[in-house]
């Protein structure tokens, strides 16, 4: 009896149940909270801190919170490929390359094949802070931890030139001696400056502010997104869906090789 194939058709059988009942269930959560979550404005949610803060209360604030603004910033912030006046900004340079792989087939023959492959090698977040906005009422978002919803941006390919030197948010490129590097594609997401957000998380008083950060609670939604409501439950609707019948997939491929490669 074949245990190696055994013990893998039982990780993929545990691993697809993880993903079919426990993860689905987990997502199945954060729609049912942010449905019948009361949406707050930015001044009811300022006016609630400030009402427990008159009583003595507003240090130990903490609440969960959906409201709705306009993305801001400090300063003025540009996305570093397209150069549009954002808030926020994902960038990446991706190396896209062809390398040469090496194999016998069964006369044991040698086999040349050539196989387009890409990395990433070079990313970098905004570093200005991000408001949300509305009226004369701002908050921070402290971002770490988010599920991030934003807008593409700049996504293009350049030829790589083995004569021009390439330097990426500050840091010169070496092309490997291998070669195969076929350019790179330079990639973006962004919170456009002023477009509205739609921002589901924990609001608390820090650093002396109030701010909407990562649940303290574990599996609590944390949202910052450019989308709507409506458009973030329906992702997560097809996200939930998508996750069961890949565990549905891994469940039957694990039975299939503990069955079969015994």
């Amino acid at each position: 009896m074949n245990m190696l194939a055994i013990g893998v058709g039982g990780l993929l059988v545990a691993g697809g149940a993880y993903l079919s009942f426990v993860q689905k269930k987990k997502t199945e959560g954060k729609i049912t909270e942010l449905k019948f979550m009361r949406p707050l404005s930015l001044a009811e949610f300022s006016d609630t801190w400030k009402s427990l803060a008159d009583e003595g209360l507003g240090d130990s604030f903490r609440d969960m919170v959906a409201t709705h603004g306009k993305a801001e910033t400090d300063g003025e912030l540009k996305a570093p490929y397209s150069e549009t006046p954002c808030a926020y900004f994902e960038a990446t340079v991706i190396r896209e390359f062809e390398k040469e792989e090496r194999k016998r087939d069964e006369d044991g023959n040698m086999r040349v094949t050539t196989r387009r492959s890409s990395e990433t090698i070079s990313s970098r977040k905004s570093p200005s802070p991000l408001y949300i906005a509305d009226g004369d009422v701002r908050v921070a978002v402290d971002m770490d931890g988010a599920s991030l919803y934003l807008r593409d941006g700049e996504d293009r390919f350049e030829p790589f030139d083995s004569k021009k030197t390439y330097s990426f948010f500050g840091v010169q490129f070496t092309a490997p001696a291998s070669g195969g590097t076929l350019g790179f594609r330079y990639k973006e997401s962004i919170i456009p400056l002023g477009h509205p957000l739609y921002v589901v998380g924990e609001g608390r008083k820090s650093g002396g502010a109030l701010r909407i950060g990562k649940p303290s609670e574990a599996g609590k939604p944390f949202i910052v997104s450019t989308r709507s409501a409506e458009e973030v439950i329906e992702n997560l609707k097809g996200s939930a869906k998508g996750t069961f019948y890949l565990g549905i997939a891994l469940m039957v491929i694990g039975a299939a090789v503990a069955a079969f490669m015994h």
